[in-house]
């Protein structure tokens, strides 16, 4: 059985308000070390969700997937093995290794 977010989790932005929502969300990382919040993109679909930082810290590192995709559910499961990067936007992305 494939997890599903709760709705309630689930907040959608327009293309003109997604980075000033993702920095307000972002600031929670200061509350909890373990976790990052991570931009994914596929295509010209975008996802924001958390990840659980095994490996280096909130900057670069390495994890798995916290949240249930629900846009990018055909490409990412829950607690799929992600790597991530932040860029001297402060935004952090997904490095794919591929």
């Amino acid at each position: 059985m494939t997890k599903k977010e709760k709705e309630a989790n689930i907040v959608y932005s327009c293309g003109d308000c997604g980075d000033k929502l993702y920095f307000k969300i972002k600031e929670m990382e200061l509350k909890d070390r373990d976790h990052v919040y991570v931009r994914f993109k596929r295509g010209s679909i975008v996802e924001k969700m958390w990840v659980r930082i095994h490996s280096g810290d909130q900057k670069v590192g390495s994890g798995t997937l916290a949240n249930a995709p629900s846009l990018l559910d055909d490409y990412l499961q829950y607690q799929d093995p992600v790597s991530f990067s932040t860029g001297d936007d402060g935004i952090t992305r997904e490095v794919n290794n591929a």
